[in-house]
């Protein structure tokens, strides 16, 4: 992640330059601790919503994006969207429209704070030939009065698509927006085209960074959620391959598999757990290992490329007295071979549904798990229930978190 702000108060295109979809920007330098709490790509944006959640949040927090108020005006997606700030090399994709007559509604974003400070909101924008001139930008700190005071940015007018532009929005001055629950930002639209009945304003690649507070962060500052299974959409029936359900390092291969011989097979359970969950996500489901798992392992494979500092965390629990009563945990390097070397944690007994505990694996203090795109986790069964032909362990929000190198 760049540690970069970039004024958008560029409002000329150059001529030759009729084929850029961008206007160019002046860097400044975030503070160096500042990390990626929220970020919405709007890439997997399809038709009419009205609530939007980030694509991708460090926060167990519920951060979105609405557009309330009155009149015929919606939010939709829109596309080609914009490259401007856009994170882990993500392609242009798709965009968020606030659509007219907007001088009735507000884009409100919910963005707690809590546990962090020093906060910038950042976003490319532009307008359709017909969409509102103006931006007006307030905040709330008590999460229904809004106020612009402190805000060296308020107000800003909107360049025509294609020439976007990123607003950045510098709250790191104002000590009442840090560790705030009841953080939002409110854009309201002006100008005389905003109570048109077309045209519209544009936003896409949304990001807050801030700096997290002593002793609130799960794991070290500047750690970075790198891969994450809530396991809430895992298909009926049989498993073979499960991906991340969100992985910020861009093209990765994170999956789990059940490698090995005999019967046991991976299923999904209901209700799964809470704990370790990120976003704000329920207990859903879970991913469920069943018996005999003497015969097989677990494969976690979890590329850490660009990052250091790994740290793996997920909440487990056994079906019942059947189910495998020793978890052995090891990793490889290089994709084949598994070794346990200075792992702190290399077995665990889980307790039975509904008692999860969270399991802990840091790599933190193992060089060789930073910058590795073979790295795996192997997680065996022992104990005499798990050469039986029934019972299971259970598993749910696997995390991996990592410092950008």
């Amino acid at each position: 992640m760049k540690k970069y702000l970039r004024f958008a108060l560029f409002f000329t295109v150059l001529a030759s330059c009729t084929n850029d979809r961008e206007i160019n920007q002046t860097v400044v330098t975030l503070d160096p601790n500042s990390v990626l709490v929220y970020y919405w790509n709007f890439n997997a944006l399809t038709g009419t919503v009205t609530e939007v959640a980030p694509d991708y949040s460090l926060s167990s927090a519920s951060a979105q994006i609405t557009y309330p108020g009155t009149g015929d005006g919606y939010v939709d997606a829109f596309d080609p969207g914009y490259v401007m700030n856009a994170r882990n090399n993500d392609i242009e994709g798709s965009g968020l429209r606030a659509r007219n007559p907007s001088n009735t509604r507000s884009l409100i974003m919910d963005l707690p704070t809590t546990g962090y400070k020093k906060v910038v909101v950042q976003f490319a924008s532009a307008r359709s030939g017909s969409g509102a001139t103006t931006q007006n930008y307030t905040y709330t700190i008590d999460g229904s009065t809004y106020t612009a005071v402190g805000l060296a940015v308020n107000t800003f007018n909107a360049s025509e698509d294609p020439a976007s532009a990123i607003v950045t929005l510098d709250f790191s001055a104002i000590s009442d927006v840090d560790d705030n629950a009841n953080f939002k930002l409110k854009i309201d639209f002006a100008g005389a085209t905003a109570a048109g009945a077309s045209g519209n304003n544009r936003f896409d690649n949304v990001t807050l960074e801030a700096v997290p507070l002593s002793g609130s962060h799960p794991v070290d500052p500047g750690s970075q959620l790198l891969h994450y299974w809530n396991f809430n959409s895992l298909a009926a029936g049989t498993l073979i391959n499960i991906p991340a359900d969100a992985s910020l390092i861009a093209g990765t291969a994170a999956s789990i598999t059940y490698a090995g011989s005999g019967a046991g097979y991976m299923d999904s359970f209901s209700p799964g757990s809470a704990l370790n969950a990120q976003n704000s996500d329920i207990d859903g489901m879970g991913l469920r290992v069943r018996n005999p798992s003497n015969t097989k392992d677990v494969l976690i494979a979890a590329p850490t490329t660009g990052y250091k500092n790994i740290i793996a965390k997920f909440a487990t629990a056994k079906s019942s007295a059947s189910g495998a009563s020793i978890q052995n945990y090891s990793y490889s390097l290089d994709g084949t071979n598994f070794i346990s070397l200075s792992l702190p944690t290399v077995t665990f007994t889980p307790n039975t549904d509904p008692a999860y505990d969270i399991v802990t694996l840091d790599f933190s203090g193992i060089a060789q798990a930073n910058n590795n795109s073979n790295f795996i986790i192997r997680i065996s069964f022992a104990g005499p229930e798990a050469a039986g032909s029934s019972g299971n362990n259970r598993f749910d929000n696997l995390t991996f978190q990592g410092q950008q190198l």
